[in-house]
């Protein structure tokens, strides 16, 4: 990803949330009080945040092609997590778009979708692992290419849910925000 043009490097970590004017940039309608924190995460980056209840997530892709995985935990209770066929089924939908509601195996709401300017997220495509990283991209290891590196989502995923004591055991079937995936008849 280059946007040179907008000057898109994260904020110090001096910065409390962070300068208004990054954040702004992509969600210039909300007021400066309501914005709890605001990240720019790279192609191949990952992150995870304890959202509490309430609270707004907005995602904004800035270039054609990407692609989010999102993977959605219990913070009372690790063991109830996303869980897609219940979603799908429950709404009668193969995609996701606004209004939408993202419910867990527990047959609970964890997230809904109150805005989208695309139209359709795709809730069963899959992580890319390993052995598709390697053919898509060849081998970006970091002793070779330090911060220049590759890691499949999968391993991204693993990395973040490991900081909440989750395991590969615990990796559930993603939504895919800002992929569209059809099914050839």
């Amino acid at each position: 990803m280059d946007h040179p043009e907008l000057e898109l490097d994260n904020p110090p970590a001096s910065s409390p949330v962070d300068t208004p004017e990054h954040w702004r940039r992509f969600a210039p309608d909300l007021a400066a009080d309501t914005v709890l924190f605001s990240e720019l995460v790279p192609g191949g980056g990952h992150w995870s945040y304890r959202l509490p209840r309430g609270t707004t997530l907005r995602i904004t892709a800035l270039d054609a092609g990407a692609n989010l995985s999102l993977v959605l935990y219990s913070a009372q209770e690790k063991l109830e997590r996303y869980n897609m066929p219940d979603s799908l089924k429950a709404q009668h939908t193969a995609h996701y778009t606004r209004g939408h509601v993202l419910m867990s195996d527990m047959g609970r709401a964890m997230a809904s979708i109150t805005a989208d300017s695309l139209g359709w997220h795709d809730p069963l495509g899959l992580l890319l692992d390993n052995r598709m990283m390697h053919e898509k991209y060849g081998d970006h290891a970091y002793q070779a290419n330090r911060n220049g590196m590759t890691r499949s989502g999968r391993d991204g995923l693993l990395i973040e849910i490991g900081k909440y004591g989750l395991a590969k055991r615990d990796l559930v079937a993603p939504v895919n925000f800002f992929s569209k995936i059809t099914v050839d008849a």
